[in-house]
């Protein structure tokens, strides 16, 4: 994951790393509910970070996600599991052109 595809950017661990510190201050907001606009490179990160994949292991997960999908994580109130209900929903786009 150490690559850089676009000179003096990132490499795909940086923003890894990026993502998943992100998604620990989202996770430590405790507000709730949360919205969160990003695109799907990124998204990718997040979801990894969220349901706990170390990070070594994030670079050879690709999740796709269309313009305007809906991703919706939650956390159980009680035993606290982090689920993924719904990944690129677009079901709410049907019929706009």
């Amino acid at each position: 994951m150490g690559d850089r595809s676009i000179p003096d950017g990132e490499s795909k661990l940086e923003f890894a790393i990026r993502a998943y510190r992100a998604m620990d201050r989202l996770i430590a907001a405790e507000d709730s509910p949360l919205v969160v606009v990003t695109h799907g490179y990124a998204l990718t990160f997040l979801v990894a970070a969220w349901v706990g994949m170390p990070i070594e292991a994030a670079g050879y997960i690709n999740l796709k996600s269309n313009s305007g999908g809906v991703t919706h994580l939650r956390e159980d109130d009680v035993r606290f599991n982090r689920a993924v209900l719904r990944l690129n929903d677009v079901a709410h786009l049907d019929g706009i052109t």
